[in-house]
């Protein structure tokens, strides 16, 4: 991917995405496997449960800012997601209400497993980010003056309070 198209759309998003999202189903896949032989059937299946739940938050929250956020505004970037954080934090404690009722689901197993997914989702997403290489400045214009060259250099005007 290029520079140019790297810094319009919603790549910081989808990249971010793209690099927490496999890494979690594989460690996941490996947790429920682990957990289906540790706890059983219904451990397994409770830990697919737990990882499911712990992707579809954290993906929910990147799908909901690369559709919502189109520029760089940093106080709406900010706005927008502190109000899906809180939006999933609410939806995340009605499935866990609605979970602790079901009594073949075994919540140590799902607790586990969503611990496992949330700690790869959380690592894979920082490096994701660090290795998408998205700029936090704005580069300067072709023709503009840099900071500090002597294009930049204005006069500056003094008083020193004489004659007043």
């Amino acid at each position: 991917m290029t520079q140019q198209s790297a810094q319009t759309g919603s790549y910081p998003f989808s990249a971010t995405l793209r690099g927490s999202l496999v890494p979690t189903l594989v460690v996941g896949l490996v947790t429920s496997v682990v957990l289906a032989l540790v706890r059983g059937v219904d451990g397994g299946l409770s830990a697919v449960v737990g990882v499911v739940i712990a992707v579809v938050f954290f993906a929910s929250g990147l799908l909901v800012m690369d559709k919502v956020v189109k520029d760089k505004n940093p106080v709406l970037f900010m706005a927008v997601g502190m109000s899906v954080y809180f939006a999933q934090v609410l939806v995340l404690l009605g499935v866990l209400v609605v979970a602790r009722r079901v009594d073949s689901l075994d919540s140590r197993a799902a607790g586990i497993a969503m611990l496992v997914a949330v700690v790869t989702w959380q690592v894979a997403q920082m490096r994701a980010w660090r290795n998408a290489r998205v700029p936090v400045y704005d580069t300067p214009a072709e023709g503009a003056p840099t900071p500090g060259s002597p294009a930049d250099q204005t006069p500056r005007t003094t008083t020193t309070g004489e004659g007043q």
